[in-house]
């Protein structure tokens, strides 16, 4: 019996030992990727993203100061306030890369693909006023590249 309490201390003692902790106690379950390779895609992405998602996409997904003129319109202010919780919900770019949304930097990623690849973004009644809202196919190829750069990155 002896013995046997020994052994399963000595695996709990080993186990335990690899957990991680952050400042506040609490258990580390995934770690997520290397901050090192995290600061190299977001270099990439203020250089070569950030600037055409300014233009584009963080008028809803990021902090926008500048609303439209027709924002104050009674109704029309509700939709669009409503527009822009919904899609930093769903991702919100208010901060450079990883951004707040789907979980993870990968998960992130492949949402964004997704969402380029399918021409999804943004809504059809944001364009009916903003008429070069949407990505151009130079854009889009950029875009792609960067998503698939950076996945071959992360872990």
């Amino acid at each position: 019996m002896k013995i046997l309490t020994l052994i399963i201390s000595a695996i709990f003692l080993s186990t335990s030992s690899a957990q991680q902790y952050d400042d506040d106690g609490f258990e580390i379950v995934n770690p997520g990727p290397p901050v090192d390779i995290l600061a190299k895609i977001n270099v990439e992405y203020q250089k070569q993203i950030k600037p055409m998602f300014e233009k584009k996409c963080l008028s809803c997904h990021g902090i926008n100061n500048n609303l439209p003129w027709y924002s104050v319109i009674p109704g029309i202010s509700h939709l669009l306030e409503y527009d822009m919780r919904e899609a930093k919900e769903h991702m919100d770019m208010s901060s450079s890369f990883p951004f707040a949304g789907h979980g993870s930097p990968r998960d992130d990623l492949k949402a964004l693909a997704r969402v380029v690849r399918k021409d999804e973004m943004p809504p059809l009644r944001y364009q009916v006023l903003h008429w070069d809202s949407k990505l151009t196919t130079q854009e889009k190829a950029l875009v792609q590249q960067w998503i698939k750069d950076s996945l071959e990155l992360l872990p």
